[in-house]
């Protein structure tokens, strides 16, 4: 082999490797940020009460750098939202004393229909309902203790520095409620942040 044609090689050689190592680099830009958190709020509501709440809690999540809240009804959640959220938050009215029928049924679904792992997710809960002593906190033990048996890590609002199990609103919710829901998502969210990203907390 000429030297001429030698050249010739490499220069044909390397007109045909710079395209293939372009297409072999990974988009960035398609690329989701592994730092970015994820806050799903799922609730049901017939009266309007709980989606007011849900969406008061996914406004207080948004307040934290990085979080990205969504807020959707029991009947749109797919597997998939589950499976990529880092926190979720569960709202539900209270009837007779418990959860609505539709929340109990999306919880059963966690592992009858999603087969989802939710191990080591942040949680949250909050209700809703008429009378002082419906049962309300009642709904808000319930859907903790579903969380937990999943293997959660639950958290409440976070108001001066004080805690609770979570948000419980009379029907019509009222400012004071909204809030204790915008303190709820935003502990949850924070809290999932740090899990994620191992900040300590300051």
């Amino acid at each position: 082999m000429t030297n001429r044609t030698f050249m010739a090689t490499i220069l044909l050689c390397a007109n045909l490797w710079v395209p293939l190592s372009a297409k072999q680099q990974p988009d960035q830009s398609a690329q989701a940020n592994p730092k970015e958190v994820k806050v799903l709020v799922v609730y049901y509501s017939q009266g309007g009460n709980t989606e007011k709440m849900a969406k008061a809690v996914a406004e207080g999540a948004q307040k934290i750098v990085g979080v990205t809240a969504l807020a959707k009804k029991v009947a749109d959640v797919s597997g998939e939202d589950l499976k990529t959220a880092d926190a979720l938050l569960l709202g539900s009215p209270t009837y007779y004393g418990d959860m609505a029928g539709q929340m109990k049924s999306f919880i059963d679904d966690w592992f009858f229909k999603f087969r989802v792992s939710l191990v080591d997710k942040i949680g949250g809960a909050f209700s809703s309902g008429l009378g002082g002593t419906g049962g309300k906190e009642h709904v808000l033990y319930s859907l903790v203790i579903a969380m937990m048996n999943a293997g959660m890590i639950v958290a409440g609002p976070l108001i001066e520095g004080m805690g609770g199990v979570g948000v419980s609103a009379l029907d019509p919710v009222n400012d004071v409620a909204l809030k204790e829901c915008r303190a709820l998502g935003e502990h949850v969210a924070n809290v999932a942040r740090r899990v994620k990203t191992g900040e300590k907390r300051k």
